[in-house]
């Protein structure tokens, strides 16, 4: 069953021009495209300097070109065809690949915050793993169905719920694991031991709300 995950990414398209404007805020989606046709993102930029947005944008090695579609006092509208290298410098190629859709993509400062619907965990970590392979920064923010944030109305406390997400993030439950109970226990200021009955306890907690 498919289900929502948000994460934070930092990679190459548009990267050098949203850092030239750094209290800017970028907000669009990818258009689908098929075959050999130019990828195309259309975004709002919201914010006033837009003028040294677009300056950027003409310097920016990641951009073949963009059009002004609107321009208001503190939004403005943009279509941007990437160059022809530019696929392979993100993450679209690998979402195409494992049929993971972004729904919502914020840009701001270089870091991208997608919302994007997957269809199972190994695309999730399918994703992750193309991420680590390739040195790119990605953090996992959280995973829920679309009736709301995983965990709400489960019963989990915060502590019980950070320590679920981080080892699902860090690859605790994929096989072979990915890391331990020492190492998520040190990320997290707590004995092994305390991570263990963390998790077991938040496991009770979702058994007992889910299929209990």
């Amino acid at each position: 069953m498919s289900f929502i995950a948000e994460f934070s990414v930092e990679i190459q398209p548009l990267s050098r021009a949203s850092k030239a404007v750094p209290e800017m805020r970028f907000t669009g989606e990818d258009i689908v495209i098929e075959g050999d046709v130019p990828r195309k993102f259309v975004f709002a930029a919201h914010g006033t300097r837009f003028d040294e947005f677009e300056a950027a944008l003409g310097r920016d090695p990641t951009v073949a070109r963009y059009e002004v579609l609107q321009r208001g006092t503190n939004r403005a509208y943009y279509v941007v065809t990437y160059d022809t290298e530019t696929v392979e410098k993100g993450t679209y190629h690998v979402a195409v690949e494992h049929d993971i859709v972004f729904t919502d993509i914020t840009l701001c400062d270089g870091e991208y915050t997608v919302q994007a619907r997957i269809p199972d965990r190994e695309s999730l970590k399918a994703l992750r793993q193309y991420c680590r392979e390739n040195t790119i920064p990605f953090r996992l923010k959280r995973i829920y169905r679309e009736a709301g944030p995983a965990g709400a109305g489960s019963g989990l406390t915060d502590a019980q719920r950070q320590a679920l997400r981080l080892a699902y993030e860090r690859g605790y439950f994929d096989t072979p694991r990915e890391t331990t109970l020492a190492e998520l226990g040190e990320e997290l200021g707590i004995s092994r031991q305390a991570l263990a009955e963390r998790l077991r306890r938040g496991h009770r907690r979702l058994i007992e709300a889910t299929v209990a």
